[in-house]
């Protein structure tokens, strides 16, 4: 059986075809980087940046200052002598985490909306897609090369077209009242529009193609594992428990579960690595606290 997204009722394609219509001619819909954010990256992106400046940028948002004191603290960059201050923490974790911490950060205001109705179903959505970040920087942290923080936000960026899709979507009760039609809605349109907001916002093909998978389960494009193949591993166990667990294939004919040493699988087909690590995986999400909007 092929796992592919299928839609079944007569005239769906056209109504997804209308609001990806919307979607890509309204801007106003599609979220913005936070102006902290867009100068952090610019000035990373110079091969020849400063730590001085950086820090200078990030000391305006004390939020983010204390995310980076938090996690230069943790015991993924434990040393001897823990870094006091901001510029120390920079050199700690590192130019590349820093960029991509700081964007993380920055995508839970785009979950923001002044209607009640419509933040109950953002902040459900933006919950389960920080679970699958976590999960995406455990896994990676335990059993790939790839960088984790790199892998935290692919997780999170898998769903950055939600908010645009379900604030259009809002306007369509037949589908956003109907939790079966919304996901429908959701899987078809998600992996286009995140490519594209993702184009906007200059980011690399590598994090394009991360987005574009998404829930492609047998997606198969390289033998060795890659961003995507990391986040639909995370995504499935996130999934445990639910009723979309059961439409999913099991874990096990996975392309990207063959690629990664994940080892054994519980009676429950979750990764035993990660039933062996929930206590450290709630301390990680606590750490970066990303799991509440």
């Amino acid at each position: 059986m092929r796992w592919s997204i299928k839609f079944m009722e007569t005239g769906t394609a056209g109504i997804y075809s209308d609001i990806y219509k919307t979607l890509v001619t309204d801007e106003s819909l599609f979220p913005a980087l936070p102006e902290t954010t867009m100068r952090v990256r610019q000035v990373l992106d110079d091969q020849n940046c400063k730590l001085t400046a950086v820090a200078n940028i990030l000391k305006a948002d004390p939020a983010l200052t204390a995310l980076i004191m938090r996690v230069a603290n943790s015991a993924r960059f434990f040393s001897a002598f823990p870094p006091k201050n901001l510029l120390s923490a920079l050199k700690r974790i590192g130019l590349s985490t820093t960029t991509e911490l700081v964007t993380a950060f920055a995508i839970r205001s785009t979950y923001d909306t002044q209607s009640d109705e419509l933040k109950t179903v953002l902040l459900d959505s933006y919950r389960q897609s920080t679970k699958i970040a976590v999960i995406s920087y455990f896994l990676t942290y335990k059993v790939s090369k790839l960088s984790p923080s790199k892998a935290l936000l692919a997780g999170l960026m898998q769903d950055i077209a939600l908010p645009p899709i379900l604030k259009c979507l809002y306007e369509r009760p037949d589908i956003f009242n109907n939790p079966q039609r919304r996901t429908q809605a959701i899987d078809h349109l998600a992996p286009m529009v995140g490519a594209l907001i993702l184009k906007r916002w200059g980011f690399n093909k590598e994090m394009i193609d991360s987005v574009h998978s998404r829930k492609d389960w047998l997606r198969d494009p390289h033998s060795k594992a890659d961003l995507g193949d990391i986040i639909l591993i995370a995504r499935i166990h996130s999934m445990l428990g639910t009723p979309e667990f059961r439409q999913c294939p099991a874990i096990n004919e996975i392309p990207a579960f063959h690629k990664l040493p994940l080892g054994k699988l519980t009676p429950g087909q979750s990764l035993k690595i990660l039933e062996d690590a929930k206590d450290d995986i709630a301390e990680m999400n606590h750490l970066l606290d990303i799991g509440h909007a």
